[in-house]
């Protein structure tokens, strides 16, 4: 009966319980996104145009949009999104990429991504610019010209659970270097913000074995939950701490 209660904590402030390539992890979007709902068929469409871009790279597993413009859009107060986000595990061969070595990843893919700082990236680099980086994490970023004008797009990587996962943010740029510069510093910030939390939520079920990828409620093994010396109930109790501690600046 112990694991119907696990199922029962996370639905405060906005988090999710999700199985990613069979390891449950709890994601929510970052400070001052708001998850866009499937169960509603223009967001559901939303999600799915979103989902799209990255398609062969990315699997995502939570879509998000700007809180603000989110309930002004909802209200057709507004016609369309422009900052929006999502959290997904990255891809190799077509499937989700296991990391068994966090450290090392990280570090190869930081090679891949000559530093720049934001104003230096709005000027309008032709390459992807690694922003920040922190404890097992990296931040890069791009302003980058098209179809429907100029895009900023920030995103980070970080390793939970052997699974390589990426939390970006997407929004139109302003065409001016210094309010672009801004953007990107801002939204480099917000990422970097929310893979710490993604670090410290689920760093105590690191132990939790994969589970059947079928269901995103699967039964889960919580025998292998103890860890730190914590029982059942003191994991339990922390996890339910950690969310409503952040409940008040969450949005559903």
């Amino acid at each position: 009966m112990a694991w119907l209660f696990v199922v029962a904590i996370p639905g405060v402030a906005g988090a999710e319980t999700l199985v990613v390539a069979g390891r449950p992890l709890e994601l929510a979007p970052p400070f001052g996104y708001c998850r866009l709902s499937p169960e509603l068929p223009a967001e559901a469409a939303l999600i799915e145009r979103l989902s799209a871009r990255d398609e062969a790279r990315l699997q995502v597993v939570l879509s998000f949009a700007d809180c603000a413009e989110l309930d002004q859009w909802r209200r057709g107060l507004r016609p369309g999104l422009d900052r929006t986000g999502r959290i997904g595990a990255l891809l190799a061969g077509g499937e989700a990429m296991v990391v068994n070595a966090p450290a090392p990843f990280i570090e190869d893919m930081k090679k891949g991504y000559p530093p720049h700082v934001a104003a230096e990236i709005a000027a309008g680099l032709e390459y992807e610019a690694l922003l920040a980086e922190g404890s097992g994490y990296l931040v890069h970023a791009r302003a980058e010209h098209g179809g429907a004008g100029l895009h900023l797009g920030v995103a980070g990587v970080t390793v939970i659970g052997s699974i390589a996962l990426e939390v970006g943010l997407s929004q139109p740029g302003a065409g001016d270097v210094a309010e672009d510069g801004r953007r990107i510093a801002e939204s480099g910030a917000i990422v970097a913000a929310s893979i710490d939390e993604i670090q410290v939520v689920n760093d105590i079920f690191d132990e939790v074995e994969p589970v059947s990828t079928g269901t995103q409620s699967g039964n889960l093994n919580l025998m292998t939950a103890v860890a730190g010396g914590l029982g059942l109930f003191g994991i339990l109790a922390i996890r339910s701490l950690w969310l409503l501690l952040r409940a008040p600046r969450r949005q559903v």
